[in-house]
């Protein structure tokens, strides 16, 4: 692909929708130029052209598009004991997903089950980028994974054993920063410059867009709001990251079922727990108007520093009924600076696929760079 193509390409990626006239003129190209590179690309498969229905009289207009099997990226969500992949395009759409369950748990039994997963989707499909969202601290500039204490990895350069091996691009990324891109593209911060996406899953994240574009930190640490303190009590329990009392520890979906277990011999899993909340059970009630504490806490510390357009929750928790998201908005209002103004909080819809996504917007924009 020569560098005019690869330009008209990335304009129409940016534009999402354009005539051939919008090319020409946003690339400073003739008409007749444009006309000849588009052609070749209908032929090849890789854009549709269709009729824009609200142009105005006169000669019609088409709107390019790409077609929906242009580019294939490879997505990958490595998610403690589970890989979870599929095949994706442009504008999202999944396809071929598999979960694979890790029966034996080490480095290498990891990286084998990822390679042998890679090397069936080879096999069958012609791959132009892989794209990994994973846990942890990740330097998305050189592909490493800086710190995986659910892997015990430490500057382990993923993306280089993974492009010698299958001499296919490889990026990679922290799942709450796809999750952002996700939203950015096509979800509810589409219209926003700059939100931060609150994740409570197994663990606790943020994802940060600043001025339309993802946050990531001087040392790719930006959005670990799960490790900041929380209780400072002598009882306060130990961290995956080794610290004491992390917010991680109140509010992750499996240390709230382990509160459960031990508090009243209930083994649930994290759904019934809001299901009973929801149903108005006292216990589970007061247990949600807790983390309602803990969730505030962790809000009004990304609200003071990067004080964004909108803060949006995922995962889960979500699920609770008003009574839980009315009295996090109560907290977090009493305890504002500025009592003249509100925290713009918005709940997104739960999706198994969040990162899987991102982790293909993130292969589609690095694809063009």
């Amino acid at each position: 692909m020569n560098k005019t193509e690869r330009t008209i390409l990335k304009q129409l990626y940016k534009g999402q929708s354009l005539s051939r006239k919008d090319l020409a003129d946003n690339l400073s190209l003739s008409k007749t130029i444009v006309g000849k590179y588009i052609n070749n690309f209908l032929q090849r498969g890789y854009l549709e052209e269709e009729k824009n229905l609200n142009g105005s009289i006169g000669k019609p207009q088409f709107n390019l598009t790409f077609h929906k099997n242009f580019i294939k990226i490879l997505a990958l969500q490595l998610k403690g004991e589970t890989i979870v992949s599929a095949l994706g395009n442009f504008y999202g759409d999944l396809f071929d997903k598999k979960v694979i369950h890790l029966t034996k748990f080490s480095q290498e039994n990891l990286l084998n089950n990822i390679f042998s997963l890679i090397e069936s989707y080879i096999n069958n499909f012609s791959i132009e980028v892989i794209s990994i969202g994973m846990n942890g601290i990740v330097d998305s500039d050189e592909g490493i994974s800086l710190l995986s204490i659910p892997y015990n990895w430490n500057n382990l350069n993923l993306k280089k054993i993974l492009e010698e091996k299958f001499k296919i691009s490889v990026v990679i990324d922290n799942g709450a920063n796809l999750m952002a891109l996700r939203e950015k593209k096509i979800g509810l911060g589409k219209n926003l410059n700059n939100f931060i996406i609150f994740n409570i899953d197994e663990g606790v994240g943020a994802g940060i867009i600043l001025n339309n574009k993802l946050h990531r930190g001087s040392k790719f640490e930006a959005g670990e709001i799960g490790h900041a303190p929380y209780d400072y009590s002598k009882d306060a329990l130990i961290c995956s990251c080794g610290n004491k009392g992390c917010l991680e520890t109140y509010l992750s979906n499996w240390r709230v079922v382990n509160r459960v277990h031990k508090e009243t011999n209930l083994l649930l899993s994290y759904e019934e727990i809001i299901q009973r909340a929801n149903e108005g059970q006292e216990y589970f009630v007061e247990l949600m108007f807790s983390l309602s504490k803990a969730i505030s806490h962790g809000i009004l510390w990304t609200e003071y520093l990067l004080n964004p357009e909108a803060i949006i929750i995922t995962g889960k928790i979500t699920e609770a009924k008003d009574f839980f998201w009315k009295e996090v908005l109560r907290t977090l209002n009493n305890n504002l600076l500025n009592k003249n103004k509100n925290i713009h909080l918005i709940k997104s819809t739960y999706s198994s696929n969040s990162i899987l996504q991102g982790a293909i917007y993130s292969g589609a924009d690095y694809f063009f760079k």
